[in-house]
């Protein structure tokens, strides 16, 4: 008997026939949420881990920065009130206790080459209080053009540039909050890409790191290069900042599997003893064991993802969500065999905002018509879109990627298109729109799978990942 199973394509939900043998795999069950968050938030940034109390590293007359993770994440997003409202509130109140007065503190939305957030946006975020508590230059974006804001720490060992927001340097304190719900955040990279810029970024994410970095996914900060290369960055950043007698004051909370989520941890203090902890609580909660690779891996994506808060998502995104992520999105090896088939449940719009992603639609427009190979698009494209003055300015000022953003997401897909034999996109409506991505289109999950089977035989294994809730397969032989 067939598994009728009821999975995202696009903004719609489909009912998919799979074979009797197809294995389904879905969210381990999880802790239960934290019965009083903010209670936790003040115990453990009164008992933080590797430094002193929050209140010992303030006093009157203290400047402090509180940067805070964007609307990014999570995916669903959070309900009133967010992990970073929570955690930010109780932050703010012990720091009024400690003397430090409301005009000595700055919030930054620490979103990258991410675009900027509208008050709106943030006020998801920070909730109404917070947002009526500070005026308009207090709660900011970070701009990572504002050269007059930025300051270059030197190279690291390796000779990676560390460009940083100077108020990290300027300010008596930078206190991070994050919200991890993925082993992929969180860390040194909350400061390095968070409050960095496109030369400190360009080192971690380009097509020759995704190639260097496999098979190692990015979901094993243990094993993968990327997060070396960040860890490397963020030391270096720590030993400028301890010649000057200051640190980075981490916050990392954590949501548990619900939908929509709540908050399941936070732990305080210094950088990497926080994440350390915040890995294991993730390795607990958010794995899955796997036995076994299978031929055909199927995941059903929604319109929406990391990058497309907040607007409409574009064929560049599908492949960065499909591939970069999901596909990516393992411990050991990855989930599918090395020249499986991946099938993809989405419709793929011929669509992208030109508002909040101005490059993406130049790229995909002009950029793809060049060439589709995505390690030469980064090559071609890369630098030049970064420094374009119209992408610089609708980044700055019109709430727009910056202008790199598209080039890099999109060499998220160098190894994966390696790696396997074929993606096929199931349920697409524009054969054009796949075409342009090399992928193959089918009316449907069903006949993808028998595509498949034609191309790899009729007794091929399947197996089909059930998100959200998000985890991450830990695969063993």
């Amino acid at each position: 008997m067939d598994k009728k199973v009821s999975m995202f394509c696009g903004n719609n939900f489909v009912d998919v026939e799979f074979p009797e043998n197809t294995r389904i795999l879905s969210a381990p069950p999880h802790v239960d949420p934290l019965s009083d968050p903010k209670k936790a938030v003040l115990k453990a940034i009164r008992k933080p881990l590797g430094t002193k109390p929050l209140k010992e590293h303030v006093k009157a007359g203290s400047k402090v920065l509180i940067a805070f993770a964007d609307l990014a994440v999570p995916v669903p997003p959070m309900p009133p009130p967010d992990n970073r409202e929570t955690a930010i509130g109780a932050i703010i109140e012990e720091l009024y206790s400690a003397g430090v007065k409301n005009k000595d503190i700055t919030l930054v939305c620490a979103n990258g080459i991410h675009r900027m957030w509208k008050r709106s946006e943030l006020r998801i975020i920070l909730g109404d209080k917070i947002m009526s508590e500070f005026n308009h230059a207090q709660i900011i974006g970070h701009d990572a053009e504002d050269k007059e804001n930025i300051v270059h720490l030197g190279f690291t060992e390796n000779g990676y540039d560390v460009e940083i927001n100077k108020r990290v340097i300027d300010y008596d304190l930078t206190i991070y909050v994050n919200l991890n719900w993925v082993a992929f955040n969180g860390g040194w990279k909350s400061t390095i890409i968070g409050l960095g810029t496109y030369k400190t970024i360009r080192h971690i994410h380009n097509h020759e790191m995704y190639i260097a970095e496999a098979p190692a996914s990015c979901m094993e900060p243990d094993k993968n290069f990327l997060h070396d290369r960040i860890r490397e960055m963020g030391h270096h950043l720590k030993e400028h900042l301890k010649g000057m007698g200051k640190e980075i004051f981490q916050v990392e909370t954590t949501i548990d599997s619900q939908i929509p989520p709540k908050m399941s941890g936070v732990v305080a203090g210094d950088v990497d003893l926080v994440h350390e902890k915040t890995l294991e609580f993730l390795n607990q909660h958010k794995i899955l064991d796997v036995k076994g690779q299978t031929d055909v891996l199927v995941f059903g994506l929604p319109d929406f993802m990391p990058y497309s808060m907040g607007t409409i998502i574009n064929p560049i995104l599908i492949a960065r969500m499909g591939l970069g992520y999901l596909f990516s999105n393992y411990k050991n090896m990855p989930l599918v065999k090395k020249d499986g088939i991946l099938i993809l449940s989405n419709p793929l719009h011929d669509q992208v905002d030109p508002i909040h992603h101005p490059s993406y639609l130049t790229l995909w427009r002009e950029g793809f018509e060049r060439t589709r190979d995505a390690a030469e698009l980064y090559d071609l494209f890369a630098d030049e879109y970064a420094h374009r003055p119209e992408f610089v300015h609708k980044y700055r000022y019109g709430f727009g990627f910056h202008g790199a953003h598209p080039v890099q997401a999109y060499t998220t897909t160098v190894y994966p298109k390696m790696y396997l034999s074929k993606v096929f996109a199931a349920g697409c409506t524009d054969n054009a729109v796949a075409e342009k991505l090399e992928w193959e289109p089918f009316p449907n999950v069903e006949g993808a799978i028998e595509g498949a089977k034609k191309e790899m035989g009729k007794d091929i294994s399947i197996t089909f990942v059930q998100l959200p809730p998000f985890f991450t397969p830990r695969v063993e032989v």
